[in-house]
């Protein structure tokens, strides 16, 4: 009826009502079957008064109502069932359309990631750090050569005034510094 009027639902809400259609419907069965459940108790006592009281054909007419009654029973609980698969495969259809919306979304963002990365410079920019990289292995380890791995290293803080006479490389240093290791300087 709201199609008519232009006012048109959308798939959640569709599911949603039916959802509540099929709740409803399993929830009347319930009760449906809670009355016939006490009945066939009712019809069971009826018989068994009956049946001592002697009234053969009375409890012939009603042991056909409690077979009876057993099938609607089984009959309540089998529609029940049904409706319960039913109301599953719809929920199943919900997470699969919610999964379906959350994979779009991830798949724009990934898109839109991929356009904003430029290969070439995330390349360039690879090159530089393994360069970089390189160089700085290649300088720890003529450090190391140079000052010997088994010598522990003094590192003496001085004020040495900067002057253009006084400034000292840092091969200088290291090579100083080897040799204060390897034998106690004298002076500092």
């Amino acid at each position: 009826m709201d199609a008519l009027f232009g006012k048109k639902m959308t798939p959640d809400q569709m599911l949603r009502k039916n959802q509540r259609a099929l709740n409803k419907a399993m929830r009347d069965l319930d009760r449906e079957r809670a009355t016939m459940e006490k009945q066939e108790k009712k019809i069971i006592l009826d018989i068994k008064k009956m049946a001592k009281d002697g009234q053969m054909d009375a409890v012939k007419v009603m042991a056909k109502d409690l077979v009876r009654t057993r099938r609607y029973i089984k009959k309540f609980i089998l529609m029940r069932a049904n409706i319960q698969a039913v109301s599953l495969k719809i929920q199943t259809l919900k997470s699969q359309n919610a999964m379906a919306q959350a994979m779009g979304g991830v798949t724009r963002a990934m898109g839109a990631m991929n356009k904003q990365m430029k290969l070439p410079q995330i390349q360039k920019i690879m090159m530089e750090f393994e360069k970089q990289s390189e160089m700085m292995n290649m300088k720890e380890e003529m450090m190391t050569d140079v000052m010997g791995t088994d010598e522990k290293i003094i590192f003496v803080i001085c004020r040495v005034p900067q002057t253009e006479k006084n400034k000292i490389s840092l091969f200088q240093m290291t090579c100083w510094a080897t040799r204060t290791t390897r034998r106690s300087p004298t002076r500092w």
